[in-house]
């Protein structure tokens, strides 16, 4: 199970639209001449079944959402990343693999490579010309040459171990010029329910790949990036701390509690400005809820509740927030697929859901 390509080799007879993204889509044609289009043009989306036992993986256009589902078969427990000019498909705990494709190129990866066992491998992001990925069930970031594939050292954060045994968890990861940060959950696994101890976030030099500097935000820290110079911070309340949504300014104020969403544990944030769709989970698992947020305010606008499982939140450079929607162990019957919000309005753009064999668990852009 540790390599999935005979299951690759296998997916070029799936059914479904077998259709691929012909990169040449990404060229306008005019009478003065050839114009590349620039900014993102698609989804990337990870699927799952619903009992895990295998995903697929599709391309959705942003421009009409055509989609090209079932291109490459995956585990069941997939994710991704597009990250420069490549998309990086994780296949993650007991599989412990990652992929690197050419866009728009899905027959094979550009090459494919084993993490460690066990590892949990959750999310890759490219930094300083290096391949960074973070390793859920041990206390370091594994660093990759982008080109090849080939390991090419490690990110020690085992000074920020939460004393279970197991490590600081590290999980999201984002980028701000030369410096990488990285979202550590440090979850107390001796706890029946697996509470925090204190989430953290990690700033690491991309060229030493040392960490230099951090910051305690509450419990099950998650980090996406905002603007240029800055970052948005999900955490649970923990202690004094009161959890919710932070923002981090490394340079210049540091972190700053923005506000709190009582009762909800956050998932995910998609911001576009000073506006952002955050998805959340009861902290008493009653339901499923979607927030819009105005954050130089700040507060929540509304707020959408209900069994259907607004999982991942991502924004795209158009100003849209994609959201998956999940199986819901709420309401076998709720709605799978994914839904686009104009993040300025928070304004639902789908009718229905975008629709893919199975159900999405993981959406980025190229």
């Amino acid at each position: 199970m540790r390599t999935l390509s005979l299951l690759l080799l296998l997916a070029g007879c799936a059914g479904g639209d077998d259709t691929t993204d012909d990169p040449t889509d990404d060229v306008i044609t005019e009478d003065s001449g050839d114009t590349e289009v620039t900014g993102q043009q698609y989804a990337v989306v990870t699927t799952v079944a619903d009992d895990y036992s295998t995903g697929s993986f599709a391309t959705v256009s942003l421009d009409d959402w055509t989609v090209s589902d079932e291109l490459f078969v995956t585990s069941g427990d997939p994710t991704l990343a597009a990250s420069g000019d490549a998309v990086y498909q994780i296949n993650r705990y007991g599989y412990d693999t990652i992929r690197k494709f050419a866009p728009g190129s899905w027959t094979e990866p550009v090459w494919e490579k084993e993490l460690a066992d066990n590892s949990n491998p959750h999310a890759a992001v490219e930094c300083g010309g290096s391949l960074f990925i973070s390793l859920y069930e041990t206390s370091s970031l594994a660093v990759h040459d982008p080109a090849t594939g080939n390991l090419q050292g490690t990110v020690d954060l085992s000074a920020y171990d939460d004393g279970d045994g197991v490590g600081p968890e590290p999980s999201s990861l984002a980028v701000l010029g030369d410096k990488l940060y990285v979202g550590l959950q440090r979850l107390d696994r001796n706890d029946d329910f697996w509470s925090s101890v204190g989430g953290r976030v990690v700033e690491v030099d991309c060229a030493t790949r040392t960490a230099t500097q951090s910051w305690n935000a509450g419990g099950s820290t998650k980090v996406a990036p905002w603007g240029d110079d800055k970052l948005l911070v999900l955490a649970s309340a923990f202690d004094t701390d009161p959890g919710g949504i932070y923002s981090l300014e490394p340079s210049g104020a540091g972190l700053t509690h923005l506000l709190t969403i009582e009762g909800e544990g956050l998932g995910s944030i998609a911001a576009a400005g000073d506006k952002a769709v955050v998805t959340s989970t009861a902290s008493d698992y009653s339901h499923f809820g979607l927030h819009c947020v105005d954050l130089s305010v700040p507060e929540v606008s509304s707020s959408e509740t209900g069994v259907k499982l607004f999982g991942g939140a991502k924004a795209n450079d158009r100003g849209e927030a994609w959201v998956t929607l999940g199986p819901s162990w709420l309401d076998s019957t709720a709605p799978t697929g994914l839904v686009v919000y104009d993040i300025a309005t928070c304004s639902e753009q789908t009718e229905t859901p975008i629709a893919t064999s199975l159900a999405p668990n993981a959406v980025s852009f190229y």
